[in-house]
């Protein structure tokens, strides 16, 4: 049973990281966008833009990926392998207790 726990304390805490990373990813894009609406001059004082749209300025330079942006994917990435290799274990063990439960099954109706 210990094998079991410990896999799915590791599922747990692989979509903890991957909320985690998407938090991250989300607040990075909105710093972005609001960056470059700043830099077009069409944000007022209230965070609001000027003429109540929210996109950006036609020909404005492209928001791109930011540092941390970047850290956050692969870090989701990761967190989505750690994920798939936990529920893997999880399965394999499963398999073999019920394989183990059959065999105690089978002895004790000899």
């Amino acid at each position: 049973m210990s094998a079991l726990s410990i896999s799915l304390s590791g599922l747990q805490a692989a979509g903890q990281r991957f909320e985690a990373s998407a938090r991250r990813i989300v607040a990075a894009g909105a710093e972005a966008g609001n960056a470059l609406l700043a830099a077009s001059g069409r944000e007022t004082t209230d965070g609001q833009s000027a003429d109540g749209d929210q996109s950006p300025a036609t020909g404005a330079p492209a928001i791109g990926f930011s540092p941390d942006m970047v850290e956050a994917i692969v870090d989701m990435m990761q967190a989505e392998n750690a994920f798939k290799a936990n529920a893997r274990v999880a399965g394999r063990i499963s398999d073999m207790q019920k394989a183990y439960l059959d065999m105690l099954g089978n002895r004790s109706t000899r």
